[in-house]
């Protein structure tokens, strides 16, 4: 008897080699081990960090994630967490290192999760900080562009900013920003 695994392709296996570079969103489809018969799609969504990568895999209803460093075995390495996943397995060893989800810090994922999505309120990590959000939705002025503010316990901490188009250069900006809203509520507190 013959047990039915489902596996990414070899132009998936080539394209992960690609994308593990890059930021973006990427769809790949599962075939069956025995029939080669399309059986899930994966959408796997890479997120380049100053540290690492973070990749979040959607497949059906789940959502996983994975931090990793930057090394060049990191396409294979996503290509045994995503078939793990869709084959209902526990991790394989190694995937991810004993440290690895220490590179990117949850304020730094968060940040990068806004700038990737766009639009939404994000309630960001910053230590020694409650309800720091940070409020983005497309703007009034420009509908191309996206509108940010930040709040506090619900109130405004500042005026609404227009998001450059520049996926770094917008996470730097917020970056900036959270720094030193948090060093300014340190000092002032």
């Amino acid at each position: 008897m013959h047990t039915h695994s489902l596996h990414l392709s070899m132009l998936s296996r080539h394209e992960l080699a690609r994308q593990v570079t890059t930021s973006g969103t990427f769809h790949h489809n599962l075939h069956d081990s025995i029939s080669c018969v399309i059986r899930a799609t994966a959408s796997v969504a890479i997120e380049q960090c100053s540290n690492g990568l973070i990749a979040r895999v959607e497949l059906g209803e789940s959502v996983n994630s994975l931090t990793l460093s930057k090394r060049e075995d990191n396409a294979p390495r996503l290509v045994a967490f995503i078939e793990s996943l869709a084959n209902g397995a526990s991790l394989p060893v190694g995937i991810p290192e004993v440290g690895e989800f220490e590179l990117v810090t949850d304020l730094e994922a968060m940040l990068r999760d806004a700038v990737r999505e766009r639009r939404g309120t994000f309630y960001l990590p910053a230590e020694g900080v409650e309800d720091l959000a940070l409020l983005m939705r497309q703007s009034a002025v420009d509908p191309q562009r996206v509108a940010f503010r930040f709040e506090l316990g619900g109130s405004g901490l500042t005026l609404p900013a227009l998001l450059p188009t520049d996926r770094e250069v917008a996470f730097e900006l917020l970056s900036g920003s959270v720094a030193e809203l948090v060093a300014n509520y340190r000092t002032a507190a």
